[in-house]
This record gives C-alpha cells, structure tokens and sequence, in this order.
C-alpha cells in the first residue's frame, strides 16, 4: 500500500510536469558579463587530452556516465540492461533499475567540454553535428528526462553555458540546435518555475540547485517580467541560505560531496548576481560561506582527492575540469574558487575547544584498545566543525578526522551514513582507515544499506542488529542519534553516539606520533581493531570511488 500511494503520489505531480505548455513569452539573449572572467578561469590548467576525448566521443554519440562510456540514449539504465517505457509513472525501480542513469544522461553535462574544446582548438570542426540532440531534447519518446526537476535545472546550467560559448565560436550558430537553443532553454526554465522543489520533509540541494539556475537564467536573458522573478529568486536564495547552512556556514545535508555540489551552486549565483550588478547583502554572503566551505573542502582532500563522508551520487555543475576516471579529485573546484576570489587562499580557520568530561567516568565503563596509529611525528593543527559534525587533524604528511555531530537534514539523515565516530585516516601518502563510499541508491537496497552500515565503517567495532529498513527508508537514518562531543583539542578527543539505542564512546589521544583509539560501553560487547586498513588503501570492506565506481 506505501508503494501504491507513493507512486500515485508521484504519477499526479508528474503527469502536471510533462503536460505543461509554454508561456509564449519572449527571451531575448544579453550576452551576460560573467562568461567572460568564467572562461579565463577554466581555460587555466586544461586537461586538452581528455577534452579531446570527450570531443571524439560526443561525435560518435557516446559520453561517460558515473564512469562508463554509454551511448547518448535517454531512455536506458546501461547499469543494470534495463530499458524504460516512453511514459514513466514512478520516481524509482527499487531493486530493477536506477532512474538516476537516464537522468545524469539528459543533463547534457558534455556539452560543456565540446565547447570548451572546440573554443581551444585553432581548427574547429566545421562538420560539428547537433541535429540528434534535437530529437533527444525534443522528442515525445524521452519523458523520463523531465521527471525531476533538478536534473533539468542542470541540464539547463549546461546549455546556457553552450548558448554562452556559442558567441565566441565562429559559425556554429549555423547549426540547427543552436538555432532552436533558446527555445530549449526557456523551455526548461518555464518547466522549472512551475515545479520547484520546495515542498516536503526536505527543502535540500535540489531546490537550491534549482533556485540557481533560474537566476543563471536570468542574467542571461531579458524578458517581460524579468525583475519581478528576479527579486523573487533572489529572496527565496537568501531565505534557503538561512535554512541550509549551519550558523559555522557549513551545509546542513552532512554530506562533503554534497558540499561540492552546493558550493558549485553558490558559485553559479555569484556570477550571476555580478552580472546583474546585484553585489548586495547576498553577494556579500555567498562570498563568506564560498571562503570557508573552499577551506573545509581542502581540509579534507588527501592526494587530490575528496573524502566520501555521507553520500557522494553524482552531481555536477561545472563540468569542463570533471574526471570520470577519478571523480574523487576535486581540485579543479578549489582552484576555481580561489581564480574567482583570490582572497580565498588566505582564509584561516580557528577552533574553539571543548571540555564537558567532569560528570563522566570513562574507567568505570567496559572499554577496548584498538591497535595504535602512528603518525603526526611533526607538529599539526586541529580544527573542528561542530554543526557538520567533523573533527580534523592534520600536517603536510597527516591527516585524522573523527564523525561526529549533528544527523543531517534536520535530523532525517536522507545523505548520512552509520559512521558516528567513525574515523578517516591518512599518513605518508598512504590511508590506514577510509570511508566507504556511497555504492548506488534505489537499483539495490540491499548495496545502499551496506555502503551506508556502522559495518563498512571505522567506527566502533561490535557485532549489532538494526531493526530491517525497507526500500522507503533507504533516505532515513533511524536507528542512530546525533554524536555529542565530550572533549576536543590539539591532543583528545571524546564523544559518543546510540546506535539502535545503545551508547558507545570513543576516545582519541594523540601523543608523541602515536595515535591512541578507545572505545567504552557498557551496553554493547566490543571487539578491538587489531588491524587498521593499511594493508587495503584503508578499506574495511568495500569501497566505492563514486556512484556506481565499485572497486
């Protein structure tokens, strides 16, 4: 019966998504001031190989998606051989197939790197063929790519850009599809206006995602009302930013890679308020959560690459510098923010500690030693991030972080894993403990719920049984609280979480380039780790580079 309502559910909101009809209004392009200080930007540093490939594969009709090249079809799951009909009457195919496949497809996110390749090279190739992106966008036969609403908002952030590049490229406004571009994208903007995202449990990253590209969309193109959606979007930004960013300005989805995604949205509106020559109260702000949320970000990149904690899909609005091969390294966005806002580059993070230890007698309490970490023999800082729920230290060489804090969403935990006080750990170049990853979503619970288990992370080491979760609560986390710190400075570290309402501490001290791990409790029969996951690149179990990238 909860499938049937919720397919229900969602067959009326998507059957008003696809029957809708346009304004008839009028856009008319304005050739936006920011492409260009964006263009300077991402033309630093290019990869042209990979540009290239891109190029020779969008010519024979493939791109890659979560890391495997697929043909440009919209209407196919390649992951799991599934084929969906022309009119999709539900949000999910628990345990068949993944609607995120076709999604990522229909966002059209390769287009950016065509263009940007095409604008590098001398010899453009004048045989450049659109046409079949006409009959893709266009055709009856494709209805699954508007079933969600944020999917389009990107796909539409990656033709404005294509609309963007197309005035700085000879004679590629001769082809059909850029002929038809501005329809396509008025067409996705007016679809978006009419189905934000901004009703139920969670007003998250979509609505915001979506918020974004409306006012892209805006500093694009001048049409009739254009002032009064632009002060409306511009207050509704504002208001999201209140409710989406912790008081510290980090996000509050307790995801990293879910704080990539919304610093690249937040980017996107701070080009576009500078374009519109909107450098308010807003500008201002988003410029302050863009310094710190590029300093936490770096914070927590280890060879390149961005730990995984909490869910890490996909999603990806600046797609030019992107690797498929290596989604995890995310520099490029670290160096786009600091191109845009050098002063960026001298932010300095400053942590408060804590000490709440006097009620609590750890000795009393059943406890654990795990095997020593050795590591941090030069000197480090420590730094906290308490809203996120994150507790880091690290050097040039070492780097330890601790989850521990706040469920996020509110506390629905729809990104959070089972890692309360579960730790990251990496030292000379090589992990000793590392988050899992994510896996996939609605394809396969029974994978989600592993990749998000206390089992597959570093946390406490004991053998629990959790109440079994069914598909619907696959974007729930119920059976683990919110983690509260005890202590926290330069050298300790207490805190402690329930899972399934038994309480567990875990203590950290850090001494002489020793790291000492304890665990406590009375309620729950604890084993110690008498190995860390040097041996396996900090894997415990399983890792995941990415959606869908099992290694």
């Amino acid at each position: 019966m909860k499938l049937f309502i919720y397919n229900f559910l969602f067959l009326f909101k998507r059957n008003r998504y696809i029957n809708y009809k346009t304004s008839g209004t009028k856009y008319t392009y304005t050739h936006p001031d920011y492409f260009q200080e964006l263009l300077s930007a991402i033309s630093f540093n290019v990869n042209k190989k990979e540009l290239s490939k891109t190029f020779q594969n969008f010519l024979s009709k493939k791109a890659y998606v979560f890391g495997r090249k697929v043909d440009i079809v919209f209407n196919k799951d390649f992951f799991n051989n599934f084929q969906f009909s022309n009119n999709v009457k539900k949000p999910a195919f628990f345990n068949k197939a993944d609607v995120k496949v076709p999604y990522e497809i229909g966002r059209l996110q390769f287009l950016q790197k065509v263009m940007l390749h095409n604008f590098l090279e001398e010899n453009q190739d004048p045989e450049l063929n659109f046409d079949y992106l006409d009959e893709i966008i266009l055709s009856e036969n494709n209805k699954i790519i508007w079933n969600s609403p944020m999917d389009v908002a990107i796909r539409m952030i990656s033709l404005i850009f294509v609309k963007n590049f197309s005035t700085k490229i000879d004679n590629i406004n001769e082809f059909s599809y850029f002929k038809n571009l501005d329809s396509v994208i008025s067409k996705d903007f007016e679809f978006i206006k009419i189905n934000y995202e901004n009703k139920g449990d969670v007003v998250g990253n979509h609505y915001f995602v979506e918020l974004a590209s409306s006012l892209l969309f805006i500093a694009n193109y001048d049409y009739e009302d254009k002032e009064l959606d632009l002060k409306s979007t511009i207050d509704e930004i504002s208001k999201e930013i209140e409710l989406q960013f912790n008081n510290e300005l980090t996000n509050f989805e307790g995801s990293l890679h879910y704080t990539a995604l919304m610093v690249e949205a937040l980017l996107i509106i701070y080009f576009s308020l500078k374009s519109l020559k909107k450098q308010n109260e807003l500008y201002e702000k988003i410029r302050e959560v863009l310094i710190i949320n590029n300093y936490f970000i770096k914070l927590n990149t280890n060879k390149g690459e961005l730990s995984q904690i909490g869910d890490n899909d996909s999603g990806r609005l600046f797609y030019f510098h992107f690797d498929e091969k290596e989604p995890l390294k995310l520099l490029w966005l670290n160096n786009l923010i600091e191109e845009i806002i050098p002063e960026s580059k001298n932010y300095n993070h400053v942590s408060e500690n804590i000490d709440k230890l006097e009620n609590i007698e750890l000795n009393k309490i059943n406890n654990v030693t795990h095997k020593e970490i050795k590591a941090f023999n030069d000197d480090f800082k420590h730094y906290s991030f308490p809203e996120f729920g994150l507790y880091i230290w690290r050097n040039s060489k070492d780097f330890f972080s601790i989850r521990c804090g706040e469920i996020g969403q509110n506390g629905v935990g729809g990104h959070d894993h089972y890692d309360q006080l579960s730790i990251e750990c990496f030292s000379n170049n090589k992990w000793i403990a590392r988050d899992p990853g994510t896996g996939t979503y609605t394809d396969d619970i029974k994978t989600r719920n592993k990749y998000r288990s206390l089992e597959y992370h570093w946390g406490p080491n004991v053998e629990m049984s959790f109440p079994i979760e069914d598909a619907f609560d696959c974007f729930k986390l119920k059976y683990m609280s919110r983690g509260q710190v005890l202590k926290f400075d330069k050298f300790n570290f207490v805190g402690y979480a329930d899972f399934n309402e038994k309480r567990i501490y875990r203590k950290v001290k850090f001494s002489d380039g020793v790291i000492i791990i304890q665990d406590f409790s009375n309620d729950v029969e604890l084993s110690e780790y008498v190995n860390w996951g040097q041996e396996n690149n900090g894997i415990k179990v399983e890792f995941s580079e990415g959606y869908k990238r099992f290694t």
